[in-house]
């Protein structure tokens, strides 16, 4: 399907309100995909069920990956288990899994990984990037240095799965909220991982515990002429997001999303700063109409 784009959007149980309000403001605000596909864990499908339409699909776990098993939690984290892997995992090391899985198993070239916690405040035809000569590529230049360790972990741990010589500090960060992947270059990153490692891809990935499916795809990008000549660096992130601080109110929320910049449609306030899910809704939604008059 050349020219083609989909979204693709893991999430799980603890995030079904967000995704509720991701779904209602892509459906008012966006346009131009093919599909937007929420991936969940089986145990998750049914509650997820009510978000599916004609343009939204909800797939299973199951139908992309082999089964893992809940083993309980610790610290207040689930884990996750499958035979062959040793330690358990995360939840938020499946998600990563399901965006790769995701891509290669459905049909458009391109795909928008989107969080959950995302919401559309502008309108936004995503066709425009389906239709570029070349992929974007979100680059943070020189955002990976000793201040962030994991990062560094995880962009060390990157080069190492693809068999790249160790980065160079500072390095570039390929992290954000709204990424751009192209479907063949998933497929050859993870032929090349199970030809290196003689296993499957997402089994050698998740046995390193510290990743990221960002910096994997950016740094096999970045180290390979071939992909890099499909792919255009980009610097802005299509998404503005609030990090830390203090809940927002009506009126901080309304200036947050007043500061969005041409290119950029979509905000993301994040869960631990105990802004409303329900006053994002209100206001991100209804700012638009309200300028619109």
């Amino acid at each position: 399907m050349a020219g083609s784009i989909s979204l693709i959007t893991p999430s799980y149980s603890g995030d079904f309100a967000s995704c509720q309000l991701l779904c209602a403001s892509i459906d008012r605000f966006v346009t131009g995909h093919d599909m937007h596909y929420i991936v969940v864990g089986d145990e998750d499908a049914a509650l997820f069920a009510s978000l599916a339409g004609p343009r939204r699909r909800i797939v299973p776990h199951s139908a992309l990956l082999p089964r893992f098993w809940s083993v309980g939690r610790w610290r207040r984290r689930r884990y996750w288990w499958t035979p062959g892997l040793g330690l358990p995992v995360y939840g938020w090391h499946l998600q990563q899994l399901r965006k790769l899985a995701m891509t290669m198993a459905q049909a458009s070239e391109r795909v928008m990984c989107i969080d959950s916690d995302n919401c559309f405040c502008r309108p936004f035809d995503v066709s425009t990037i389906a239709e570029g000569t070349k992929v974007p590529l979100f680059v943070a230049p020189g955002d990976v240095g000793p201040e962030r360790p994991r990062h560094v972990l995880w962009l060390e741990n990157a080069h190492a799965l693809l068999g790249l010589a160790a980065p160079k500090l500072p390095a570039d960060d390929f992290i954000g909220q709204m990424i751009v992947w192209e479907r063949q270059t998933v497929a050859e990153i993870t032929a090349k991982i199970e030809s290196r490692a003689r296993r499957p891809w997402w089994s050698t990935v998740v046995k390193l515990r510290q990743f990221s499916e960002y910096l994997i795809y950016g740094a096999a990008v970045t180290n390979d002429p071939t992909l890099a000549a499909r792919h255009e660096r980009e610097t802005q992130s299509r998404c503005l997001t609030y990090w830390s601080g203090a809940a927002l109110d009506a009126e901080g929320l309304a200036r947050f999303i007043s500061q969005l910049e041409p290119g950029q449609s979509a905000i993301a306030i994040q869960s631990h700063t105990g802004t409303p899910i329900d006053l994002i809704r209100r206001v991100a939604l209804d700012e638009f109409q309200r300028e619109a008059l």
